[in-house]
């Protein structure tokens, strides 16, 4: 009997260590902590995926200062949150959640609410995302807070 406790409990904890991971592509997990950036491309070398990705590497400390977690989910290659790899089965929800098109570029803004506040298709531009989060409330009291605005 002890013996199969033992191994009930060692398979629960495996289980648990194989399925968690410290991101999840659960968006409700980041509510109220992160703003998250959801990137569909149909491959990573669409150009308006290269441009988003070049952009988001210039401004790195910006992206990270504005509690952004991003999401790379592509139709043909692997996906990525946060530079780890996001599994294909991730990746066809967020795309079926969002009803995002075959073959098209799309940006999408999640609040730290939940709530989508920007959607863009074929192009976007991350000084445009970066100032609408900087509008909101939330990201105001942030400013604030830091010593940023008065």
């Amino acid at each position: 009997m002890r013996h199969h406790l033992k191994i009930l409990i060692a398979l629960f904890i495996g289980g648990f260590i194989m399925s968690s991971s410290a991101w999840s592509a659960d968006l409700r997990e980041y509510q109220w902590k992160n703003r998250i950036l959801l990137v569909f491309s149909p491959t990573a070398s669409d150009p308006g995926y290269a441009a988003f990705a070049d952009a988001v590497s210039s401004r790195s400390y910006d992206v990270k200062d504005r509690d952004l977690v991003l999401f790379w989910v592509l139709e043909k290659g692997p996906s990525r949150l946060e530079g780890q790899p996001l599994s294909q089965e991730d990746a066809q929800d967020l795309r079926r959640r969002f009803r995002i098109k075959t073959g098209r570029f799309t940006v999408i803004l999640i609040g730290k609410d939940g709530g989508v506040k920007m959607m863009r298709e074929d192009r976007a531009e991350l000084q445009e995302i970066f100032d609408l989060i900087d509008s909101m409330p939330m990201r105001q009291r942030e400013m604030k807070k830091k010593g940023r605005i008065q």
